[in-house]
């Protein structure tokens, strides 16, 4: 008896990636459309197909923050995946939003970690059976703890949340599906490509996990890789590729006999042009009024953000910016919501909302300097899962934070030093400190501790607006501070 053939198609880290681009060569590549033309050329060549997401379909550009991922979803109800997994980006607007999403978009989401407490039950549909042409699929969705964090500083989810280990999570479902047949489990991820090693070096052998689909990297593989006869595989980031697994399944033992892996190119060489997607999305895209582009300041240079560990100095002008508007005495600003790594001199609207996407309230929290000394402690140091910074950041001026790095992946980042303004910081003291209310909300998993409402002050709704409002303040070219407020030393990445 042959194999059956069988297609998968998978997407991961859409992020709010819905416009196609052109090369040096005027080609056009990327975008929803150009997805929508693969997934429907491969759905029409292919006997059995299966295509999955796996997790932040929302946010990064302005757009994605403008309409909270709603333009996302509608296109995504377009192209039609099977089914869904969570990432942490779903997360971003806390549990109402993620359910309203759950409920907007039209494809199974699947989550098998987050369970209601006191009922034992999921919060999300942990797992589905997929079949497509006589082939059944068992598909898991998972997330690694540290996501659900996000929510949990939420007095409510606290109280009714909690995680569910993926192993259990993986067992209880292969087990309630067990009289059923199986040809093909597998898990889709938001782990991260060595959170999905781990999970495929530790997966128990009486599982038989035959594949898992991931995210969350944000990588460019070259193959697919085999760890414990188990596949895993990413596709990339934003709509510029998709993954694609041709399989033969073995039709009397279950499970994989052979198999290919590419990452595809989405350009008009490999997908035909959607165009009724490609004119609902500029409906969808561009039915707020366009922004404009009016020139808000000059630099007086081209100022840069390499890398999101280090001190940049975009980081340093964005932080003291928010520390002139609002007032506070430090500022805290988590780096990924810079997104550019580079700009200037001339800074427009179209720029600042590349370089500064996520528009979100700003707050002013009340700390104490012993919260400040252990929570930056907590930051650093070995967390259970062997990861050492569950968050980075830049900072305002006066501040100053130095870190040894050395051996930090068997003993963790110690703080050597931590100044204000020239002074340590006072244990007994209380320090006005202003964040993002999504750092806010993510506190607890950043520094070990939650932020207790009452110490919290709402004083901005609209960073994005602000900074706008700051660019157009200066009056002659804005320097680069000096730097030298966060440095990490020995530190081998």
């Amino acid at each position: 008896m042959t194999g059956r053939k069988l297609t998968i198609l998978h997407a991961n880290d859409l992020h709010g990636q819905l416009q196609f681009q052109t090369d040096e060569n005027f080609t056009l590549c990327g975008g929803i459309s150009l997805t929508a033309g693969y997934i429907g050329k491969v759905r029409r060549e292919e006997p059995r197909v299966f295509f999955g997401i796996c997790g932040d379909i929302l946010q990064e550009d302005i757009l994605g923050s403008d309409y909270k991922g709603t333009n996302t979803v509608s296109l995504i109800n377009h192209i039609r995946p099977d089914a869904l997994s969570l990432g942490n980006h779903e997360l971003d607007y806390g549990l109402a939003h993620l359910l309203t999403f759950q409920r907007c978009i039209n494809a199974p989401t699947l989550c098998a970690n987050m369970v209601v407490a006191n009922l034992g039950q999921p919060l999300f549909r942990p797992s589905m059976v997929y079949e497509t042409g006589g082939v059944r699929i068992l598909l898991i969705g998972i997330i690694p703890e540290a996501f659900l964090k996000k929510i949990l500083s939420d007095e409510f989810c606290r109280s009714m949340l909690e995680y569910k280990d993926s192993y259990a999570a993986i067992r209880e479902e292969i087990e309630a599906h067990k009289k059923e047949r199986i040809d093909l489990v597998v898990l889709m991820s938001h782990y991260g490509i060595e959170g999905d090693r781990i999970l495929a070096e530790q997966m128990p052998e009486d599982l038989h996990v035959d594949l898992i689909l991931g995210g969350h990297s944000h990588i460019n593989m070259d193959a697919a890789e085999e760890i414990g006869g188990i596949l895993l595989a990413q596709s990339s980031y934003g709509t510029t590729h998709i993954g694609r697994f041709d399989l033969e399944l073995d039709p009397e033992h279950g499970g994989i006999s052979s198999w290919k892996w590419e990452r595809v190119a989405l350009t008009e060489e490999n997908a035909p042009f959607d165009t009724g997607v490609d004119e609902l999305a500029d409906r969808i895209v561009f039915q707020k009024k366009k922004r404009g582009n009016e020139k808000l300041c000059e630099f007086a240079g081209v100022f840069t953000n390499g890398s999101r560990l280090y001190e940049t100095q975009l980081g340093d002008i964005v932080a003291d910016a928010f520390l002139e508007m609002y007032g506070p005495e430090l500022v805290i600003l988590q780096s990924g919501s810079l997104r550019l790594k580079e700009a200037g001199p001339e800074i427009d609207e179209k720029v600042l909302a590349q370089l500064y996407p996520f528009d979100d309230r700003f707050v002013m929290a009340e700390l104490t300097g012993r919260e400040l000394l252990d929570g930056f402690a907590y930051l650093f140091s070995l967390k259970p899962d062997g990861s050492v910074m569950n968050g980075t950041f830049q900072y305002s001026r006066g501040f100053r934070l130095t870190v040894d790095g050395e051996d930090c992946w068997n003993r963790g980042c110690r703080v050597l030093e931590m100044t204000l303004d020239g002074q340590e910081l006072d244990p007994e003291r209380t320090y006005s400190v202003g964040i993002t209310k999504n750092c806010s909300e993510s506190f607890l998993r950043y520094f070990g501790f939650a932020i207790p409402p009452e110490r919290i002050r709402l004083v901005s709704l609209s960073t994005y607006c602000d900074l706008a409002k700051w660019c157009l303040m200066r009056r002659s070219p804005v320097e680069a501070p000096e730097q030298g407020r966060f440095r990490i030393l020995n530190f081998e990445q």
